[in-house]
C-alpha cells in the first residue's frame, strides 16, 4: 500500500512541474534583488505553479489549468533563457496532465 503511494505521487507529471517550480522560485529570488517587481512576480507565478502540481491529483484538469497559467506568467516575468527553461518545464508538465485526461481510459480485462 505504501508502495502504491510512492508510486503514484512520483508521476513525470508531478517531477517536471516540482522542478520547473523550484527553478523559477529561485529565479524569482535572484530578481528580486535587481528588479523589485519582477521578482515579486516570478515568485508568484512559481508559486501557482507548485501548487497546480499538488492539485492535479485532485483535479488533474485544474491542476493542469494552473500549471499552464504559472508557465505563461512565468515567462513573462522572466524573459531569460533560464526563465524559459522554467516556463518550459511547468508548461509540459500542465500539457502532459491534460493530454492525460483528454484520452479515453481502456478498460482492464482483469
Amino acid at each position: 500500500m505504501i508502495v502504491e503511494k510512492i508510486q503514484k505521487s512520483l508521476t513525470i507529471e508531478f517531477v517536471i512541474g516540482f522542478l520547473g517550480g523550484l527553478l523559477g522560485l529561485y529565479l524569482g529570488v535572484f530578481i528580486l534583488f535587481s528588479q523589485l517587481d519582477n521578482g515579486i512576480s516570478a515568485i508568484s507565478a512559481s508559486l501557482v505553479g507548485l501548487i497546480g502540481v499538488f492539485v492535479i491529483y485532485r483535479s488533474a484538469i485544474v491542476g493542469g489549468i494552473l500549471l499552464i497559467v504559472s508557465s505563461i506568467w512565468l515567462l513573462i516575468s522572466i524573459p531569460t533563457t533560464t526563465g524559459i527553461l522554467a516556463a518550459v518545464l511547468i508548461g509540459a508538465a500542465g500539457l502532459m496532465k491534460l493530454d492525460e485526461v483528454r484520452k479515453p481510459k481502456k478498460p482492464s480485462n482483469k
